[in-house]
């Protein structure tokens, strides 16, 4: 067992590309034998030199390793995961063009492969909590309590009205001891469904989670006093976190992404002191699992989480429901 006075692990940037192919299929390769996680498959590219900026090392690794020239590309997230010998920040880029035809330079296998079907494969386990991401929207849309409403039909509109916007990733949130008509989940469910949208539901556990809802967010309370994923691996399963320790409380949990609040100084939250995109980077830059922004924001505060590592932002008021909120 290592002791106390022990140096910490290296710690290595790396960074990789989201390439598709005209399927919509993502390109993996195989890491070689005799490299660190021999034999996996991951998104391709390499590490990030001292000094090198991650788009520049990533478009190097590109070219060196599959012999393509990276056209325009953007950050997608970040994660940074802790191997017994190594810690390991991967820098995920979507990569919206190249030039040449992918081959492995260096032996190395190549395979498209469905976005469903990547979770199959023996991916690094810094990979593997970015491949649901390839199907998520980057916006997240936070319902009010229904309660609020005057009736749930008006409820139904304003959701509704969220996916007529583009809204494509949402969640129902209850009240801790508030019911719905069974109705209402069934029309909500109905609806997404049609728009080709997700949606997580979050309130009492042992009524939501047999919802036909893709997945349920936990309370901060409720992260905190879980001791096992509460829903099968199949659906997702996300957190509402304030720090990096409840981040890796939703990581030992198995959870696919978190919320980390407040941003910004947030009406809903008047005097609770707002993190700043300064600390929210921070936080973010050891986070095991994706991020999302929340606490006074606006969608276009996309870009920005983007650049601070987040997956995307999330948020109420401006996310769909105006002064419904």
């Amino acid at each position: 067992m290592a002791g106390s006075n022990d140096p910490p692990p290296p710690r290595i940037d790396v960074a990789a590309a989201v390439i598709r192919d005209a399927e919509g299929r993502v390109l993996v390769t195989q890491r070689l034998p005799g490299r660190h996680l021999a034999g996996q498959w991951e998104f391709p590219g390499g590490k990030i030199e001292p000094g090198e900026a991650p788009n520049r090392a990533l478009a190097r690794e590109l070219a060196e390793e599959l012999g393509i020239e990276a056209g325009p590309m953007r950050p997608l997230v970040s994660v940074t995961h802790e191997y017994p010998a190594t810690t390991v920040r991967l820098r995920l880029f979507e990569l919206h063009s190249y030039a040449g035809t992918p081959e492995g330079r260096e032996g190395q296998a190549l395979q498209w492969v469905d976005v469903d079907r990547l979770r199959e494969l023996d991916m690094p386990a810094a990979d593997r909590p970015l491949v649901r991401l390839l199907q998520l929207d980057a916006h997240y849309s936070i319902s009010p309590s229904p309660g609020t409403f005057a009736d749930p039909e008006r409820f139904l509109a304003g959701w509704q009205a969220c996916l007529d916007a583009g809204f494509r990733l949402l969640r129902l949130r209850l009240e801790a001891d508030e019911h719905v008509a069974e109705s209402l989940v069934e029309a909500i469910a109905e609806r997404t469904r049609a728009a080709g949208a997700r949606w997580l539901v979050s309130g009492a556990l042992d009524r939501v989670c047999d919802w036909p809802a893709d997945g349920v967010h936990l309370s901060t309370r409720q992260l905190v006093e879980s001791h096992r994923r509460p829903i099968d691996a199949d659906r997702l399963l996300a957190a509402s976190c304030h720090d990096l320790e409840e981040i890796r409380m939703a990581a030992d949990l198995d959870a696919d992404f978190v919320t980390l609040a407040p941003v910004a100084a947030s009406a809903r939250r008047p005097g609770v002191l707002p993190l700043g995109w300064h600390d929210f980077e921070r936080v973010v830059r050891h986070s095991p699992l994706p991020v999302l922004a929340l606490g006074g924001l606006e969608p276009d505060d996309w870009g920005h989480a983007r650049a601070a590592g987040a997956f995307g932002v999330a948020g109420v008021r401006a996310f769909g429901w105006g002064n419904d909120a």
